[in-house]
């Protein structure tokens, strides 16, 4: 087997990286790109031709090759013909004359098998195959495990959103609204199902459609949250990929786009329509605007996706505030086929609310009215409601449990709101009059209608750089600090400038130590100041963010926060109150406003405050009512001697919040948000996390595999390590440089220290280290010695280890049930199968080894074939074995489908479908699964 630097049609060759791809075929030759099929996944690749990793398979005279019909030929002569190599032999299973091109060589071709290797005398250190037989184990026992997809996320554990995510993430093709209220976890939920879905291969390529101010957020969350690298594609980045005359949408397999991007980029959105997509998630979907015969441009743009798109998953923390025609469309973007016709869906909610309302004693244990019983009624058998009123607290579980199934589109739509989620701290608003200055005041009596400016006059051309000098919100904030004495200190303004002026008048006046974070800073350098602030020793005491501090980062470990100015947008003042205030913020959230006395500073203070309460308490309502109160706002803040005006917009801002409120409050679902929470069913699942992460398995194991690989793990404190490579390293780990990184395998570490990476199964470089192992030829053979005084010295063992595995469409989840499998047999010198365990072995030298090997040959070929019979005998147990746990599991979720479709219509024809096609292909599949010799090692007794 050889490289080679040319390429032609129907070559065959190897991925270097992706062995478990099986031998690829050339179909495709441009200019700088080869593109590869893979028969025995379906899948293909494209490379570039000059970096390609790929391993050329060319046999020569004397080699054994297997066609892909299963038979084989031993070769006599080869040719070349076009590139392509032709093999001329005969067959050696009745020996016809044959001729073999290439591109017909079996698709599940292995190099390196570890009996040549052995009987050839190349063998490696015993550990190696200890160390193999761990990872693939360690990878089957992951694959497995219905932890798959949530051990490696960077977030806390918490209850109602490791439900929805696991609720979400096992379906296939799963269409759904996440609605939860502000600071709930929405994309959080999202980043787990997303990541489930494509660890257990239901989904491969995924779209994000976000508002363009969320584009960074979002790309930032995914890769920190669980380690999914997207692509941002803007109209540049399409139009420099717009020279290979490709569809730039088939050049990433996860990819974060803007919603203003596809709607004003016709051509774009057309190549996006033409692209493959398993998944989409569409943030801030409130945006999304429909009514009766007149959906927005918006609204078009993501149907057409969503149309053709398998799965989808809108996200809104509003999902009726824009009126319940909008949330209808919505919901019919999931599922237009049920969702056709408004009316129909008004009579139907009907229902479900007077179902919402019935269930209330159901969930505070009182007594069911007549009214009560009969709206549940229509929903449950008459079974479950005899008696209901004495029925034990079981049976009235029981009936929750459903009605919950039966909900309308409690299947399709969760929503959780604060009032029934515990873990949020109080919130707490100090405000600090000050003296506006005089040349403040000159400088804006004559820009009135400059609302920035009236609210941030730091920024003013004539004083933009001399403001720290004067402006007494300076002197305020370094007395603030020092009373404050020590604890952490998150502050934000509106401007990157407005930070950075700040925080070198605090290092020149104080000496406090301090450090900035803004959009001119690369991801990078914000990752060491969101470092240095999070450190608790000899660290940052404040963070001083522009306004991009308040997207996407979590900086709960302080509960002091400054708002330096204040922004007109009220969702914008909740996302930077939001850094801070967060499910596990262990203290009440302090908000401290320095503000200019009878300013346009203290008018939207007084409105936010007085009129929304939007300091002290989460706002639903506030894009609404600065909606309905703009122009009086904007009046006030222009004018703010007037008096009348403020108490006039004060008094119509609370009166219009408290309407809104109300009507939110009334409109609450108490069933959905019961179904939404997973209240009393997703315990059990969260104890089998914390049992895991318990566990000191994942760090021991790491700790040797990094080591035999070459890479240094060096203790870092506060659970963390520093890992580097070396230069003994077998190959280079992706994602790892030669700086090295901070790891840890504490979730509670992780979460607080955001720099650090954190290592679980689920990480991709856990599972790099895993396969860059089992796909180089290291530790295929060994030879050792024991040293057993009970056994003669004439003993010897051969340890055999298999792998049982099959090929199948991702879509399958083959992993899921029968990944590759280890089997491992161990046959003595008497060629009988043994159960010794052996603990300690030593390296046997080259020369002694082959000496062992050459005087054992024979013996060695037949403990072998004794080995592979043994093994055959294993493998169609643990087939067997395998697929009555996939039929029993994937059974019950059939016949649990196809029950509640009975009597909930948000079950789609599509899931039954899926599922009972997957029972039958993947019997099929697991049946045909073959077994191959993955490793060898020769033990012999030297009991001196």
């Amino acid at each position: 087997m050889a490289k080679q630097n040319f390429f032609a049609l129907g070559q065959r060759w190897l991925s270097d990286t992706e062995t478990d791809l099986g031998l690829g075929t050339i179909v495709l030759i441009e200019s700088r790109t080869i593109t590869l099929l893979f028969p025995a996944t379906g899948e293909s690749r494209v490379y570039a031709a000059q970096t390609a990793p790929l391993t050329r398979i060319e046999f020569v005279v004397g080699d054994t090759v297997k066609s892909h019909e299963g038979w084989e030929m031993e070769v006599e002569h080869v040719e070349e013909i076009d590139g392509q190599l032709i093999y001329i032999g005969e067959r050696t299973d009745n020996q016809d004359p044959v001729i073999l091109k290439e591109t017909f060589i079996d698709h599940h071709f292995q190099l390196n098998q570890p009996e040549q290797r052995l009987l050839n005398g190349q063998f490696d250190d015993p550990k190696w195959f200890d160390l193999r037989e761990q990872c693939l184990t360690h990878q089957f026992e992951h694959n497995t495990s219905p932890l798959l997809g949530f051990v490696g996320a960077r977030v806390d554990l918490i209850s109602h959103q490791l439900h929805i995510a696991s609720e979400v993430g096992r379906r296939h093709a799963p269409r759904v609204l996440l609605a939860d209220e502000v600071g709930l976890g929405k994309t959080i939920e999202a980043a787990l199902i997303i990541h489930q879905q494509i660890l257990t291969a239901r989904a491969q390529r995924v779209l994000i459609v976000v508002p363009s101010s969320l584009v960074h957020q979002w790309l930032v969350e995914m890769l920190r949250r669980v380690n999914l690298a997207f692509s941002v594609y803007d109209e540049e980045r399409c139009e420099a990929m717009a020279e290979d005359a490709s569809n730039p949408f088939d050049a990433e397999q996860l990819i974060i786009c803007s919603l203003d991007f596809l709607t004003h980029n016709s051509r774009y959105y057309q190549q996006a329509m033409e692209a493959d997509w398993d998944l989409m998630v569409v943030d801030e979907a409130h945006h999304l605007i429909w009514s009766e015969g007149q959906p927005s441009q918006e609204y078009q743009v993501i149907e057409g996706l969503a149309n053709i798109t398998k799965g989808v998953l809108l996200l809104t923390a509003t999902p009726d505030q824009l009126g319940h025609e909008s949330h209808f469309a919505r919901l019919k973007l999931l599922d237009p086929a049920r969702f056709h016709n408004y009316q129909d869906f008004v009579n139907e909610e009907k229902k479900y609310s007077q179902l919402a309302t019935a269930i209330e004693p159901l969930l505070t244990g009182d007594t069911l009215s007549p009214d009560d019983i009969q709206a549940i009624s229509e929903f449950a058998e008459p079974g479950l409601l005899e008696n209901i009123n004495h029925a034990n607290a079981e049976t009235r579980t029981k009936l929750l449990h459903t009605l919950l199934d039966r909900h309308g589109t409690g299947r399709m739509l969760f929503r959780n709101s604060r009032a029934g989620v515990s873990g949020f701290p109080s919130r707490k608003l100090f405000s600090y009059a000050l003296v506006q200055p005089l040349e403040y005041e000159l400088l804006l009596a004559e820009q009135p209608d400059n609302l920035q400016l009236q609210l941030t006059p730091e920024r003013h051309p004539d004083v933009v750089n001399t403001w720290v000098d004067f402006d007494p919100r300076v002197e305020w904030f370094i007395n603030q600090l020092k009373s404050l004495k020590g604890e952490k200190v998150l502050t934000i303004c509106a401007n990157a400038s407005t930070a950075m002026q700040l925080s070198e008048a605090l290092r020149v006046k104080a000496g406090t130590r301090s450090t900035v974070f803004h959009e001119g800073m690369s991801a990078v350098d914000r990752d060491r100041a969101a470092h240095y602030f999070a450190q608790s020793d000899d660290g940052a005491q404040v963070l001083i963010c522009s306004e991009i501090g308040s997207e996407g980062r979590n900086f709960q470990f302080a509960h002091h926060l400054i708002l330096f100015d204040l922004p007109l947008v009220p969702d914008l003042l909740e996302q930077r109150i939001g850094r801070l205030d967060r499910i596990g913020q262990k203290h009440d959230v302090c908000i401290h406003v320095p503000y200019f006395d009878m300013s346009a500073q203290q008018v939207l203070l007084d409105w936010y405050h007085l009129g929304l309460g939007a300091f002290e308490h989460t706002c639903p309502t506030g894009m609404i009512v600065h909606q309905e109160t703009e122009e009086l706002l904007d009046a006030c803040i222009q004018d703010p001697s007037n008096i009348a005006a403020s108490e006039q917009l004060i008094n119509q801002t609370a009166s219009l919040h408290k309407a809104l409120k109300q009507k939110l409050e009334q409109g609450r679902d108490k069933l959905l948000e019961l179904n939404s929470s997973g209240q009393g069913r997703v315990d059990g699942f969260l104890q089998q996390i914390l049992d895991a992460e318990q566990s000191p398995k994942l760090e021991l194991f790491m700790s040797r595999l990094f080591d035999g690989l070459g890479f240094l793990q060096e203790d870092h404190g506060e659970s963390c390590y520093l890992l580097r490579p070396t230069e003994t390293m077998i190959s280079p780990l992706p994602g790892l440089d030669e700086e090295g990184m901070t790891v840890t395998y504490e979730r509670t570490t992780a979460t607080l220290l955001e720099h650090v990476h954190f290592l679980s199964w689920d990480h991709p470089m856990i599972q790099h280290a895993m396969d860059m192992l089992t796909t180089d030829v290291i530790g295929k053979s060994s030879v050792a010695f024991c040293h057993d005084k009970s056994q003669p010295s004439s003993a010897y063992w051969i340890e055999c280890l298999f792998v049982l595995s099959a090929k199948a469409d991702k879509q399958l989840q083959l992993a899921r049930f029968l990944p590759p499998t280890p089997v491992k047999v161990c046959v003595d010198a008497k060629f009988n199968l043994s159960d010794k365990h052996f603990i300690q072995l030593e390296p046997v030298k080259a020369k002694m080894g082959n000496q062992l090997i050459n005087a054992l040959k024979a013996q060695l070929i037949t403990c072998l074939e004794q080995g592979q019979i043994t093994a055959n005998a294993k493998a169609e147990q643990v087939k067997a074995s395998r697929i009555a746990i996939m039929q029993e599991l994937l059974g019950d979720e059939l016949t649990r489908l196809q029950s509640l479709q009975q009597v909930n219509p948000a079950i789609r024809d599509e899931e039954i479908e899926h599922v009972a096609s997957q029972i039958s292909s993947l019997e099929t599949t697991m049946n045909s699964a073959s077994l191959h010799l993955e490793a060898v090692r020769l033990i012999v007794n030297n009991p001196q």
